[in-house]
């Protein structure tokens, strides 16, 4: 049966700095929850409209791209569930699995 993912994802927690373009100063520090060539889930405090463009940095994995959301799906009181499609692909995070 299809999960509906173009690539697998594997578990893998990354530090993640994700920004909003029109504001730049309002980023917010995060963890990956899992990881594909062009996509991650992210945990955050604050729903996010799918379709809106953020841009995502991780100095420790060397990762720097314009990123999609595709989905956010509220997980507890205050947490949602973010999936990211990023713009270009992440060697690293390919080479994981």
């Amino acid at each position: 049966m299809s999960n509906g993912r173009s690539e697998k994802r594997i578990v893998k927690t990354v530090s993640l700095e994700v920004c909003l373009p029109a504001a730049p100063k309002l980023s917010e520090r995060l963890l990956t929850e899992n990881v594909s060539a062009h996509g991650a889930r992210v945990i955050v405090e604050q729903k996010l409209q799918p379709g809106l463009q953020v841009l995502i940095s991780s100095p420790g994995e060397v990762v720097w791209s314009q990123a999609r959301i595709v989905y956010c799906q509220r997980v507890s009181k205050e947490r949602f569930a973010v999936g990211l499609e990023l713009a270009g692909r992440v060697e690293s995070w390919a080479k994981s699995y």
